[in-house]
């Protein structure tokens, strides 16, 4: 089995479990989707993903991707690819990772589908494609400029480089830096404090929260506060609730 699933109380996790590298492959990308609806069946809270081995994920397995292929079975597996990956960027409950050893070309883009990014200090990062002559495939570069802006989301996808764990944090691409050992457990403490917490609430807040830019009341603020400055713009400002 590529991904394995489980529940642990409201917490559900999926693991890579093709060690030593995890290659991806259609049917392990399908496995992670299935893991997902697995996820939204049990009813979970929140979401970890997991990898066996010394390596969360070297990348795709080029020979069963690659060698051989044409477009069109390119546009066929990178259509069912893109549905899945949206599909668990899309989760309505907080999604955690947790990365060791390398996560490179398809693993660091699965990384980025998660809200959360714990890291061990001793991985290796990187948008490696360009080495076999080909873009990001799964959505990468476009996630890598929003979340560590263009210039270095060129320089990642344009080098091909390998990038430490201390490297990314400073860019804010992950979100903690832990030994090796302790990486996973942590994650895992994480994520079961997201499954006890107001996820509801986390996403309402995202659902509505965007709707105040269309009011009346943020509207005046802000512009106020372009006017006049921090310290003056709650002179005489007056909302309205609407």
């Amino acid at each position: 089995m590529s991904v394995k699933f489980e529940m642990d109380g409201q917490l559900a996790i999926a693991t890579f479990a093709a060690p030593p590298m995890n290659l991806l492959t259609v049917e392990s990308i399908e496995a992670f989707g299935n893991a997902a609806q697995a996820a939204l069946d049990a009813n979970a809270r929140a979401f970890l993903t997991l990898a066996d081995g010394d390596h969360f994920c070297g990348g795709a397995d080029v020979f069963s991707n690659f060698v051989g292929k044409d477009s069109n079975f390119g546009r066929r597996m990178l259509a069912k690819a893109f549905a899945i990956t949206q599909k668990v960027e899309r989760l309505p409950i907080p999604t955690v990772v947790a990365v060791r050893g390398l996560c490179l070309g398809g693993g660091c883009e699965l990384m980025q589908l998660h809200d959360i990014a714990f890291v061990g200090e001793g991985a290796g990062i990187g948008q490696i494609e360009a080495q076999i002559a080909t873009s990001t495939l799964l959505g990468g570069a476009s996630r890598l400029v929003s979340k560590i802006g263009a210039a270095r989301a060129k320089e990642m996808v344009f080098s091909a480089d390998i990038y430490d764990a201390k490297t990314l944090l400073a860019w804010g691409l992950i979100n903690k830096v832990y030994p090796d050992a302790d990486v996973e457990v942590e994650a895992r403490a994480y994520a079961h404090k997201l499954a006890a917490g107001p996820t509801i609430a986390d996403l309402l807040a995202m659902e509505v929260t965007p709707q105040t830019f269309d009011t009346e009341d943020m509207r005046n603020a802000t512009k106020r506060f372009a006017e006049v400055g921090r310290s003056k713009f709650r002179d005489g400002l007056e909302f309205k609730g609407r």
